[in-house]
């Protein structure tokens, strides 16, 4: 039987390459041969103790792309596919890390347009080798696909550099949507066309979130963080105004008032995923505005908040904790029909036996999305 490898993350702090048998593939399913993957801040941070909810030994990887080698007679009626009707061998898609909603648990049965919420979905790159056939991650060469599997089929002729960034993309699109109010009852309520948005962290979700600002009619981005190369990116990706974070937060206040009127922006959206920036995103954003936290997928512990602040500045404050699958669809549309260089956000990319090397560039001056391809 031939062999699978991938890179395991055992436990905080351990990782190493292990060989896994390719699986047998039933009706139902399928096997995809991983094209790239994305690494993510995310699993940086599994690596590094502070992912509580990581069920280690696992695979990491949930931004991939790839071309489906083998698929069961009965993947297509089972798997939600985006795109076409059915898939085939020699397919190129895109795959949501989440699994279908299960339809029973209290969140997706009182709240089904959350699918994010439901208990018992399983996602690609944070489930463990305990749990056969083991291949679940994108660090590894081929990812064995399950019943429960959402599939986009990749728009033709798209580069791997755009399309591996579908799931970051998905991630940045959410985070602008719960900025959204529909149903208030006056004019300038919540984000829309014209809008005046900041965003604090323009790391690889920070661009997405940039980019769909954007796309979406902003009239306003200001982008902030303590990296210059990222400021020159965020540029790139459409920022009207950077700001470095390393400036004394006076100024930086200062600066981005003296652009909105003196009241601050309408929307403020934390994508540094540190815990400072959040509690300068309250001191940032207007009274009456809203702030969107999105960069704490892993927890890097507290901060200290005056609850003052925000009754006093009468604020909305939103949690984005991943999202629905579908809007991968309109991640692919963005990244097909954006003007702006989304390939250039793809900056390093490495081999299957270098992934450590690729996840000690994270973070650094002059790096931005980390690409390995097996």
């Amino acid at each position: 039987m031939s062999k699978v490898r991938g890179w395991v993350m055992l436990e905080p702090g351990k990782m190493e390459m292990q060989k896994f048998d390719l699986p047998k593939i039933p009706e139902d399913s399928a096997l995809l041969k991983v094209e790239a993957c994305g690494l993510c801040g995310s699993d940086l941070h599994a690596f590094r103790g502070r992912m509580k909810t990581a069920p280690f030994p696992l695979i990491p990887g949930h931004e991939f792309i790839g071309t489906l080698v083998e698929v069961g007679k009965t993947a297509s009626e089972k798997m939600a596919i985006v795109g076409g009707g059915t898939i085939k061998e020699g397919d190129r898609v895109a795959i949501a890390p989440s699994s279908l909603a299960c339809g029973r648990c209290w969140f997706c049965l009182h709240m089904p347009h959350r699918p994010s919420l439901c208990t018992t979905r399983t996602i690609y790159g944070f489930n463990s080798i305990k749990n056969p056939p083991s291949i679940w991650g994108g660090y590894a060469e081929y990812i064995y696909l399950h019943p429960k599997t959402w599939v986009f089929k990749l728009p033709e002729g798209i580069s791997m550099e755009k399309a591996v960034q579908t799931e970051p993309m998905a991630t940045g699109l959410r985070a602008v949507e719960r900025a959204y109010q529909p149903g208030e009852p006056f004019a300038g309520q919540g984000y829309g066309v014209g809008s005046r948005a900041m965003v604090l962290g323009a790391g690889p979700i920070g661009l997405m979130v940039i980019l769909a600002l954007r796309f979406s009619g902003a009239k306003l981005v200001i982008a902030q963080d303590l990296i210059e190369s990222r400021l020159t990116m965020a540029k790139r990706m459409g920022a009207d105004i950077t700001v470095n974070a390393k400036l004394p937060l006076e100024q930086r206040i200062k600066q981005v008032q003296e652009i909105t009127d003196g009241v601050g922006p309408d929307v403020v959206i934390e994508a540094a995923g540190v815990p400072q920036a959040f509690k300068e995103s309250l001191t940032f954003v207007r009274r009456g505005g809203k702030l969107v936290e999105v960069g704490h997928y892993t927890d890097p512990g507290p901060i200290d908040i005056n609850p003052w602040v925000v009754c006093n500045k009468d604020v909305d404050l939103h949690g984005s904790w991943a999202y629905p699958a579908i809007i991968f669809k309109d991640a692919l549309t963005v990244l097909a029909k954006t003007p702006y260089p989304v390939e250039e956000v793809v900056t390093h990319k490495v081999s299957m036996d270098d992934l450590p090397k690729g996840m000690d560039l994270l973070g650094k001056e002059g790096v931005g999305k980390v690409v390995v391809t097996p």
